[in-house]
């Protein structure tokens, strides 16, 4: 089943208590006030919270171990996935890694594994 991405959330509000400070000096000096933020997500689309995410880890993987600080290690054009469980975390497992240990963990080997996993998908 696909998610349907323009579906309208409803009833959905996220909070979390911060601290925030008028600017950096005042933040040094210890001058801040604690709040409990509440962010209502009610009337936006699935869409509309990916996109945000997606901004915001893609900000996150190139700050991170794997962006900037990885460039000489980056080829020109390619294409570099991401966990967006940890989008500035290093280097995600290799996918034939990935490949061969779960074919090992359901007793198969990598060429069953990958034709079973193949016919899944069709």
């Amino acid at each position: 089943m696909k998610t349907d991405m323009n579906m309208t959330i409803e009833g959905i509000t996220l909070s979390e208590i911060r601290t925030v400070s008028p600017d950096e000096d005042a933040k040094k000096e210890g001058i801040k006030k604690t709040i409990t933020l509440r962010i209502k997500y009610d009337g936006l689309t699935l869409k509309d919270v990916f996109s945000k995410a997606f901004k915001s880890d893609v900000v996150a993987w190139q700050n991170g171990a794997s962006g900037r600080k990885n460039f000489d290690n980056i080829k020109d054009k390619s294409v570099i996935e991401v966990s967006a469980k940890a989008p500035g975390a290093g280097p995600q497992e290799n996918p034939l890694d990935v490949i061969i240990r779960e074919a090992k963990a359901a007793g198969l080997t990598v060429e069953q594994y990958v034709i079973a996993e193949m016919k899944k998908r069709q």
